[in-house]
């Protein structure tokens, strides 16, 4: 067990904790608190409270999206986390604990109240590696939890990627970086920040679109998504597409250093190479010409269509059968509403991720203001946390004011299409809705958990008819 992972795995073990009751002397809570884990509230979470001056927050519903398998000691109320001679240790009451680092000081003790475990708010942000911020005005915890980079080893060389380059201390200042790469609609998509410039030709024997950024490299989310170390080569699956077979990319081995994407094709192709803000495209649907149309021109519409996470970043997990995670429900769903809105009319498509990429909260915005969205809409599938009473339903949400109608728009034929308990399109705190300028919702088909809705989720009859009714209520509110 990595030293990183041991202070994230705190969360798995207090989870545990929660059958046991200790009686404490604890305040009253604030009305109405809620807490918001990377982004998305907490379900189920009960009120924040104080133990002698010290803010205490439920842990339990946290640790549900961490998940890390845990051991418990009866007999020395201990709970013990990794292989031996690698492990962490709690006990019960206890105002240390024990990890591979040495001995980790609580201001105070874990306790349990109401079937709910309770541990400091500082814990959460110095010992679980979780950015904590706390907003009285909203009397909402905000918990944000940095993904480490790491992954496994690459593939070797081959005629269009150089060996990995040697990064001295991990690391090498660039004047760009690679946020995604993500490949729709026969067309490749690489977010960028910072100043990058492509660099595109074709080649032949075998066919293929080769495309140079100098001075780039990736971002360390989007190697931690992809699974990447500096350096190291990567793939995405392309599917549907007439004429590619695949796209792979690698930091090369320049002084400073370069990213290359190249697009393996089946027959030669021409492409049209456009930006679109932070986003650079390479189209083969457009032939070479300064009267091509772009994103959103002849007065088309722009929807941006985000599959929840994705990479790393799995969301909820359901275990009960073959194992199913919702970064993939998500971009099912996604790819079959992406399917519909093409047939419309006056629309422009974009897809913030159209594999199992994970992309950032930030990284979304910017794909949708980059290409001048006028909607956006993230499809997810609901968690619920381990012994909670079964939850069944549909929501819709959204933050500012100006997206309620959207939410509202979307959520009364999706509460139609899935037949389930009707949650309501309802404000929560997003970050993808609060940080853009356009209309956004963000939608929860229903719950991906035994004693769920996982039946339905999983019914491809009903998922056609979910897909039917977000894109129906997305044309309706765009007028079309």
């Amino acid at each position: 067990m990595r030293t990183g992972y041991a202070k994230v795995w705190i969360a798995a073990v207090l989870a545990l904790a929660a059958v046991f009751f200790l009686s404490v002397q604890v305040g009253h809570a604030a009305s109405g608190t809620k807490i918001v884990l990377n982004d998305r509230e907490v379900t189920g979470a009960r009120d924040v409270l104080t133990v002698k001056g010290t803010t205490m927050v439920p842990i339990r519903v946290i640790s549900e999206e961490l998940g890390y398998p845990v051991g418990w000691n009866s007999a020395s109320r201990q709970v013990t986390v990794g292989s031996p001679g690698d492990t962490l240790t709690l006990t019960l009451g206890s105002t240390s604990a024990s990890a591979p680092e040495g001995t980790i000081a609580l201001e105070q003790a874990p306790f349990s109240q109401e079937n709910t475990t309770y541990v400091p708010l500082r814990l959460v942000g110095t010992e679980m590696g979780l950015q904590v911020k706390w907003d009285n005005r909203a009397k909402t915890v905000f918990l944000q939890s940095p993904p480490p980079i790491e992954g496994p080893d690459g593939s070797g060389p081959n005629d269009d990627v150089d060996p990995p380059a040697p990064v001295p201390g991990g690391s090498q200042q660039t004047a760009a970086q690679v946020e995604q790469i993500s490949f729709s609609e026969n067309r490749l998509m690489i977010g960028v920040s910072g100043s990058a410039e492509p660099k595109v030709s074709k080649a032949d024997s075998p066919n293929r679109i080769i495309v140079d950024l100098n001075n780039t490299s990736f971002s360390p989310l989007f190697a931690e998504g992809q699974g990447l170390l500096i350096g190291q080569q990567g793939q995405i699956a392309v599917s549907g597409s007439p004429d590619v077979t695949g796209v792979r990319f690698a930091l090369n081995n320049d002084s400073p250093m370069r990213v290359r994407v190249v697009i393996d094709l089946n027959k030669a192709r021409n492409y049209e190479v456009y930006r679109e803000g932070s986003l650079i495209f390479v189209d083969l649907n457009k032939s070479q010409g300064p009267s091509t149309p772009g994103i959103g021109d002849d007065g088309k519409k722009v929807v941006v269509i985000d599959a929840g996470h994705g990479g790393k970043a799995t969301g909820a997990i359901y275990s009960g059968g073959p194992t199913l995670t919702e970064k993939e429900v998500n971009m099912e769903m996604a790819l079959k509403v992406e399917a519909l809105l093409k047939q419309v009319d006056g629309l422009d498509i974009i897809m913030t991720r159209s594999d199992d990429t994970d992309v950032s909260l930030q990284g979304r915005v910017e794909i949708a203001e980059s290409v001048d969205a006028d909607v956006m809409v993230s499809i997810h599938a609901n968690s619920m946390p381990k012994g909670s009473k079964p939850t069944s339903g549909t929501e819709t949400l959204y933050t500012k004011p100006e997206s309620k109608k959207l939410a509202e728009t979307i959520h009364k034929y999706l509460i139609v299409a899935t037949g389930l308990p009707d949650r309501k399109a309802k404000y929560q705190n997003l970050h993808v809705d609060r940080e853009s300028s356009m209309p956004t919702a963000l939608v929860e088909t229903g719950f991906l958990y035994a004693g769920g809705d996982v039946e339905k989720i999983t019914d491809p009859a009903w998922q056609n008819r979910v897909a039917e009714a977000i894109a129906r209520g997305i044309t309706e509110y765009l007028g079309l």
